[in-house]
């Protein structure tokens, strides 16, 4: 009885061994020291000579898309025109006073969102932030940057015509591709936010036409 248990134990080594023993034959390295392409290292595997390969033309990140042109561009979804983001147009209004409509023909002419108060008064609030140390509260171009020597160019002055009269696009283009002497804002204000920001700048021309023609009105007034 004894020998017969004795025999099992044997038999039951042999088998524990042969099991271990053909795990550890599986310990090898070969998934680990194979070749394959890691991220941002060398590989001459390809022509570039780089592990990572480059994206598929057409390829958007998740949640990019983006398919209303108006609201993400301020451009308009028909537009053919060459006119390049962020660069002043050849034929300049104070030149030749061509008319807004040709200067900027691709950029949309109305916000394409709904605005309300509480949309006036956040557009009012990123406009203090962001654009009146440049431009001023009022959007003169006197701005304490101006005011302390960066007037070469000088900032832009919303009541001018030309802005006046440029489409609502413009400005949208102008906060996020930049414009000149001012950078691209596209990184500090949110695409909704550019939009509020405008209206804004709307409400804020059409106060000051007011003033401006009081102002015209009283000086005829005196010449008289």
């Amino acid at each position: 009885m004894c020998c017969g248990k004795a025999a099992i134990k044997s038999w039951l080594v042999v088998v524990l061994c042969t099991i271990l023993l053909a795990l550890l034959t599986g310990c090898r390295r070969d998934m680990q020291d194979q070749p394959k392409a890691i991220a941002y290292r060398e590989n001459s595997f390809y022509k570039d000579g780089t592990g990572s390969r480059p994206l598929v033309e057409g390829t958007v990140p998740r949640g990019y898309l983006r398919q209303e042109r108006e609201f993400y561009t301020g451009k308009k979804s028909t537009g053919t025109s060459t006119q390049v983001a962020g660069k002043m147009p050849a034929n300049r209004p104070q030149d030749v006073g061509a008319p807004a409509a040709t200067l900027y023909p691709d950029d949309v002419d109305t916000i394409p969102m709904s605005i309300t108060k509480v949309d006036l008064d956040r557009g009012q609030e990123r406009y203090n932030i962001y654009c009146s140390a440049c431009h001023g509260m009022t959007g003169y171009g006197d701005g304490i940057v101006a005011r302390r020597g960066f007037n070469k160019p000088s900032p832009a002055n919303y009541h001018q015509d030309r802005l006046r009269q440029a489409p609502v696009g413009h400005f949208f283009d102008v906060m996020t591709n930049g414009w000149g002497a001012m950078p691209s804002y596209a990184s500090q204000i949110s695409v909704e936010d550019r939009w509020k920001i405008i209206a804004y700048l709307r409400a804020l021309q059409l106060s000051q036409m007011k003033a401006e023609v009081e102002n015209g009105l009283a000086t005829e007034t005196q010449k008289h």
